[in-house]
């Protein structure tokens, strides 16, 4: 019989205050770093905050080393996290039409972080409510003061103003005079703006030359958030089955009568007929795009012929859609998914119930982890127990350890369900899992003063999901060298690395268990899309 003192001399304890310090400098110097590459305007608010927290947290270190993780840490959630969440939330909203919590989230997240041009971001909505409510003298008069702002939220409103009254020619005329053309090409909502107004004005070779000379400029700096963008270029150029996927990869950043219209609008420039379709649009969509399907209905967008554009912007539009239906299939890091995660759903919610098992007999306590099915190091003190190779990977050492895996499990989950589909992902996490759990007695080293190791936590299927995005990115990257696909790999890879330092540095977590879940989720990634290229080929050569 194994004793408790021997289990808890092995407990897996989490510090909670070590980690609140690593989760907080990792994050605002990525954050910090991200920032000053940004080519837009500078966020000097953002900047400012992130480097304040890193210093307070240097000094915390040094002088209440104790207490500096729960103090920088309460900041960060505070003044980052949050405010960061709520405006996403807000975003999600305003594409449902729920203006009222929208106006909420965005008036909470303004008072957290008033600077950078958040606090006007409630006028914008209220702008956008009134719109939607046919209250267009009200909503014009907020949109022009707004306009007057040189920051994003100006932009947006002059954005917004324009599309409502189809003043093209004088959005690109204040666009050439308020800004250089390298201000417009090297920040993506001018970008987005300009390409826009030559695309309603039919001038479309110079939009694809704007847009191939706005995509180098981002591509020198290495990044681009151009889905928007692209699906502007793609729409007002006829491209129809690549804005069909860009209108998917947006679908929870656009409404979808917005969505439907950059459809329609693909399609009358490529020359079909969808003048009943914008009829029926029109009796469903909100009154702020109303004025839209009106211009469509009164004065179509003239149809995309064979010689309007030259070789080269020709060239730019294959290129374009080959991207677009490249990164649809592999860069799948983006949240852009209509597809529901019930199994990422169903993972959780399994993990949860397990973990209120253990809760009448302690979920921290060492003897109860092993009565529900930890797996116990060396195996041969429960011999013929291979159930345990399961059951551990179900439960978790106290609240902290089931949080930080579900976090993982639920950010990491959907993208890879998206993929592959719910049955290859379950498969995936639950070969990884039993994998780093059967094998870690292998390479778990004890010693005397520790004889006896019990391991718990869903971490090794979590890490076998990252491993699994890190095959199918790399499948993809190297089928198709693409920037997208780089930078949601490196992001990946980057991650591997500091949870390795993580690992290595922290008492009482498994590296090992992270490493064998990490290779087994790599590893059945590469193997299955290997064997599905292989059928492939081997079908067309018959076919042949």
């Amino acid at each position: 019989m194994i004793s408790v003192r021997s289990y808890e001399s092995r407990r897996m304890l989490m510090d909670l205050n070590r980690l609140l310090l690593w989760m907080t400098g990792v994050s605002c110097s990525l954050n910090l770093l991200y920032t000053m590459r940004g080519l837009g305007r500078p966020q000097r608010g953002w900047q400012g905050i992130l480097f304040g927290l890193l210093v307070t947290g240097g000094i915390g270190l040094l002088t209440i080393p104790d207490l500096s993780g729960y103090i920088v840490g309460a900041a960060w959630l505070l003044l980052v996290i949050f405010p960061g969440l709520i405006q996403r939330l807000s975003s999600r909203m305003i594409a449902r039409r729920r203006y009222r919590l929208a106006m909420w989230c965005a008036r909470v997240s303004s008072w957290l972080h008033p600077l950078d041009g958040w606090r006007d971001h409630p006028e914008v909505i209220r702008a956008l409510q009134q719109l939607h409510a046919g209250q267009t003298g009200e909503a014009k008069t907020i949109l022009e003061k707004l306009g007057r702002l040189d920051t994003s939220v100006g932009r947006m409103a002059m954005m917004v103003e324009c599309q409502q009254t189809g003043g093209w020619e004088q959005m690109l005329s204040w666009l050439r005079r308020a800004y250089p053309p390298n201000a417009i090409l090297r920040d993506e909502n001018l970008l987005m703006m300009y390409l826009q107004s030559l695309g309603e004005l039919g001038r479309r070779q110079e939009m694809v030359d704007t847009y191939q000379l706005g995509a180098e400029a981002h591509h020198a700096a290495g990044r681009l958030s151009e889905c928007l963008v692209q699906l502007r270029v793609a729409a007002l150029c006829g491209l129809i089955p690549t804005t069909d996927l860009l209108a998917d990869v947006v679908s929870n950043s656009l409404p979808a009568d917005s969505q439907q219209f950059w459809r329609l609008t693909a399609r009358q420039v490529a020359g079909q007929d969808v003048h009943a379709g914008f009829l029926k649009l029109q009796t469903t969509a909100s009154p702020y795009l109303q004025p839209m399907i009106a211009s469509r209905l009164s004065a179509p967008l003239p149809t995309v012929t064979p010689d309007e554009l030259d070789a080269s912007a020709t060239r730019t539009l294959e290129e374009l859609s080959q991207t677009v239906a490249h990164e649809a299939r592999y860069a799948v890091m983006h949240a852009g998914s209509r597809q529901r995660p019930y199994a990422t759903w169903g993972i959780a919610i399994l993990l949860i119930g397990w973990f209120i098992r253990e809760i009448p007999g302690g979920s921290s306590d060492p003897l109860n982890l092993v009565t529900l099915g930890a797996l116990v190091i060396p195996t041969s003190e429960t011999p013929g127990e291979w159930w345990r190779m399961i059951t551990a990977g179900l439960l978790h050492f106290g609240p902290l350890h089931l949080t930080m895996n579900l976090v993982g499990l639920l950010y990491l989950g959907p993208r890879l369900e998206q993929a592959w589909g719910m049955w290859r992902m379950l498969t995936c996490i639950a070969v990884s899992s039993v994998t780093a759990m059967g094998l870690a007695p292998l390479i778990v080293t004890l010693t005397s003063d520790q004889p006896i190791s019990i391991l718990v936590g869903a971490s090794g299927g979590v890490m076998g999901l990252v491993g699994a995005l890190i095959g199918h990115l790399s499948v993809g990257w190297f089928r198709g060298r693409n920037r997208r696909i780089s930078r949601q790999l490196s992001t990946l890879l980057l991650l591997v690395g500091l949870q390795t330092f993580f690992d290595l540095t922290t008492p009482n977590v498994s590296f090992a268990c992270h490493l064998l879940g990490m290779l087994t989720g790599l590893s059945y990634a590469l193997v299955t899309r290997g064997l599905e290229i292989l059928i492939m080929r081997m079908r067309t050569y018959q076919s042949g």
